[in-house]
């Protein structure tokens, strides 16, 4: 297990060295605009990077099962589908359509997907039956795209994406369930490097990379992934609910902002500066300082879930207590929005 999580970390760095000329050189590079105030042409290679060391180091050290054969082939899809992207600027139907394929792949490739809700309401567990097929496309496409959606300063998707990591091993680890461990480490130490380029530890602006669509929403679909495999069937090592807890952040403000777009008529995928790390700026914290801030609120919300899966608090509670955070989030996200108004 730690040869295979320090080898991801290997393959990542090595990958990262790798494809950065070749970025510039074929124009996978994201520059400057109204919305992008970063200097000059970066690098969109972060997720490309991560991808290659996590195929690597999965063909080394895991199990050669159809589970892992199906999650390899449906990230590739999704890097390649985001790398076009990033490249090209696709349109919002053709990358949800990419989605919707690549879903189709997890859903029926082996039979992964979302039958059990839980015991949200203290009345018995929620059995979704064949409706379960339809909530699961749902529940892709809401996850990879609020990741993707969530990403918008140096270090916060590498960093949200490492809490999330790192909370479902540490559920599984807690569960006994070591045959998944491995995979979300190796998927942690993988981006490490990316986050040691993206936040300028070297030094050099030259040296940053950006993590890119493809990057992204391979995140995304990573985390649903495992959180499916966590929380489904007779083995499952966590509650529904808790998986919730383990993307919050990305969740919540994915949530906050289509409710704000559609309020004003806008489109709720039309890009903005209305984010939450957006918000922080404007209110007067610096880059890192919001950084810093929405990171340990990341970290907060998972130690609740994790907390409240250990102490089998109950799912109802910890459903309210959810909802009611969202609301109070999404109260002040608005006022806060409306208030520093550029």
């Amino acid at each position: 297990m730690i040869v295979a999580a320090l080898s991801a970390f290997f393959f990542a760095f090595l990958a990262i060295k790798l494809f950065k000329p070749i970025a510039v050189d074929v124009g996978l590079v994201d520059k400057p605009n109204s919305r992008k105030r970063h200097q000059g042409q970066v690098p969109l290679i972060g997720g490309i990077s991560i991808f290659v060391a996590v195929l690597a180091a999965s063909l080394l050290w895991l199990p050669n099962t159809l589970e892992l054969r199906m999650y390899l082939i449906a990230s590739a899809m999704m890097v390649f589908i985001g790398a076009l992207d990033d490249k090209y600027d696709l349109k919002v139907r053709i990358r949800i359509v990419g989605q919707i394929i690549i879903a189709s792949l997890m859903i029926y490739g082996v039979g992964g997907y979302i039958a059990n809700l839980g015991d949200l309401f203290g009345l018995g567990e929620i059995q979704l039956g064949p409706v379960g097929i339809i909530f699961t496309y749902f529940a892709i496409i809401v996850v990879i795209n609020a990741y993707n959606m969530v990403d918008g300063i140096d270090g916060l998707i590498g960093s949200l994406s490492l809490n999330t990591f790192t909370a479902i091993a540490v559920l599984f680890l807690m569960s006994g369930n070591n045959s998944y461990l491995t995979y979300p480490l190796i998927i942690a130490t993988a981006t490490l490097p990316y986050l040691i380029f993206n936040l300028g530890y070297f030094r050099s602006y030259s040296k940053k990379i950006f993590m890119g669509d493809a990057g992204s929403m391979f995140i995304g679909l990573s985390v649903i992934w495992l959180l499916t495999i966590g929380t489904q069937g007779e083995n499952a090592s966590f509650r529904p609910v808790t998986a919730l807890w383990i993307c919050a952040i990305p969740l919540m403000d994915m949530l906050a902002i289509v409710m704000r777009r559609y309020r004003k008529g806008k489109s709720p995928f039309k890009p903005d500066r209305d984010h939450l790390h957006h918000i922080l700026q404007r209110a007067g914290l610096t880059s890192r300082q919001t950084l810093v801030v929405i990171t340990v609120s990341s970290v907060v919300m998972s130690l609740i879930g994790v907390l409240g899966e250990y102490f089998k608090v109950a799912e109802s509670i910890q459903l309210i207590l959810f909802i009611l955070i969202f609301i109070l989030y999404n109260k002040y996200a608005r006022h806060f929005s409306w208030k520093y108004v550029e």
